[in-house]
C-alpha cells in the first residue's frame, strides 16, 4: 500500500514503532515525548513529501541509513537524507527495469532486494 493509501494514524503509530526502534539500533536513549513528535513529523513529512512510496520503503530507508551511513543522530534532516537515498535506488531500479529491460541483481517489479542495500 502506498503510504498515501495510509490511514494518518495508523502510519502515526508505525512511525512511533519505526522511531522507537532506530533510537535503540543507535543506541540511544530518547524520551517518549521526543519520540511521538518526531514519529508525528515523520508521519506529515511522508505523507506530504514521500507519498507515493511503500512504508517498507520507509522501513529500508531507516535500516540503510542505519547501517550504512555515518548519520548518528536522528532528526528530521537524518531520515529525508535516508529516505532520499534509498528513493533513488528505487528510481534506478526502476528506470533499469522499464527503460533498459534489465533486472538488476534480481530486483522483483521495481523494489529493490536487500542485497541492493549495499550496491553488492
Amino acid at each position: 500500500m502506498l503510504i498515501i493509501q495510509e490511514n494518518k494514524d495508523d502510519l502515526t503509530f508505525k512511525c512511533v514503532d519505526l522511531i522507537s526502534k532506530t533510537f535503540v539500533e543507535l543506541g540511544q536513549a530518547k524520551p517518549q515525548e521526543e519520540i511521538a513528535l518526531l514519529a508525528q513529523s515523520l508521519a506529515d513529512d511522508l505523507k506530504r513529501d514521500f507519498k507515493s512510496l511503500m512504508y517498507t520503503d520507509i522501513e529500508n530507508a531507516f535500516r540503510n541509513g542505519v547501517r550504512n551511513t555515518d548519520l548518528f543522530a536522528l532528526n528530521v534532516k537524518t531520515y529525508y537524507t535516508w529516505i532520499k537515498t534509498w528513493r533513488s535506488i528505487i528510481w534506478d531500479a526502476e528506470y533499469q527495469v522499464k527503460n533498459l529491460g534489465k533486472d538488476p541483481k534480481g530486483v522483483l517489479h521495481y523494489r529493490p532486494q536487500p542485497n541492493l542495500l549495499t550496491n553488492k
